[in-house]
């Protein structure tokens, strides 16, 4: 079974990820680290010199390449979700988790990290908890097609996958 972690930036999607997956025995993929490690630059550098649109047809292709992927937890981009199909391709070939993150707890988490993360750092700071609010809002759409939902600064992890696994096809020894 394949399984993708959505939410905002900052919402916990690589290290929930890589607990999901080690606990299932699972492979874990990072859609972010992947695309670094193709294209050769930082996330922040691909923005600055192909664009967001290059960045969303990157993520797309790669989404596209991992759909058959079995026994994997994939953490997508926040954005993977809200761009063509994504959404309605990750439901159609797997479990979509998730994590809704308070925006106040993603403030929080991104604070001396926003020159990473290339959708904020031309944000004034007096201006970065409302566009952070308003940004999570106009995705929610999309992340809530999710089959689950977990929320909380700390999710429980064996709750999630005592759920996971009552889905047919689930594999693990859990």
């Amino acid at each position: 079974m394949l399984i993708f972690i959505i939410g905002y930036m900052g919402s916990g999607k690589t290290v929930l990820g890589r607990k999901l997956a080690g606990m299932l025995k699972y492979r874990f993929l990072d859609m972010d680290e992947m695309i670094e490690v193709s294209s050769g630059y930082s996330i922040v550098h691909y923005f600055e010199k192909f664009g967001e649109t290059s960045f969303r047809l990157i993520e797309r292709e790669l989404l596209m390449n991992h759909l058959a992927e079995t026994d994997c937890v994939i953490a997508t981009g926040g954005g993977t979700p809200c761009y063509e199909d994504n959404m309605a391709l990750m439901n159609s070939h797997g479990i979509t988790v998730f994590i809704d993150t308070g925006s106040d707890t993603i403030l929080e988490r991104l604070s001396g990290k926003i020159q990473q993360r290339p959708l904020l750092k031309h944000i004034p700071k007096e201006k970065l908890r409302e566009f952070i609010r308003e940004h999570m809002n106009s995705r929610r759409v999309f992340y809530d097609q999710a089959k689950f939902r977990i929320s909380g600064k700390e999710p429980d992890m064996e709750e999630l996958v005592k759920d996971l696994l009552k889905i047919e096809g689930l594999n693990s020894s859990f």
